[in-house]
């Protein structure tokens, strides 16, 4: 488990959507979370907020083989710099997930899921990513 408090800018986060699906977006301190939404809004958010109205109770953190999370500073600057934008949002095309590698590469991947963007990730960090729980509250 890591705490909130340990999570660095640039972090990936990740919640589940009704144990379905996963949603993700990119931590950018203070307990904020940058998303694309489905209306296509990129938006900050609260920890709770990114979770809200989905069946996740837990949050997530994409971390090394230690367990320690794998953060990229340019991705929290690509995130922040998109907040209160809008993108063409399509559930298979151009989703959280796509968003999410953008911000952490820079560059646009063909990323239609959570395992799509796991492979990309893992492909560019020469290295297996796992994914430890966030303590959100003391």
């Amino acid at each position: 488990m890591v705490k909130l408090s340990e999570v660095p800018a640039g972090a990936l986060m990740v919640c589940e959507i009704f144990h379905l699906f996963e949603h993700t977006g990119i931590y950018i301190g203070d307990g904020q979370i940058v998303e694309l939404q489905g209306t296509g809004l990129i938006r900050s958010v609260s920890t709770g907020r990114f979770m809200q109205n989905r069946s996740g109770e837990e949050l997530l953190v994409a971390c090394d083989s230690r367990g320690k999370p794998y953060a990229n500073t340019s991705a929290a600057e690509r995130a922040v710099s998109q907040i209160f934008t809008f993108q063409s949002y399509d559930l298979i095309s151009n989703n959280c997930h796509r968003f999410c590698v953008h911000c952490l590469t820079g560059r646009s991947w063909p990323v239609t899921s959570f395992f799509d963007l796991r492979q990309v990730l893992e492909q560019q960090l020469r290295q297996e990513i796992r994914f430890e729980r966030v303590q959100l509250y003391r």
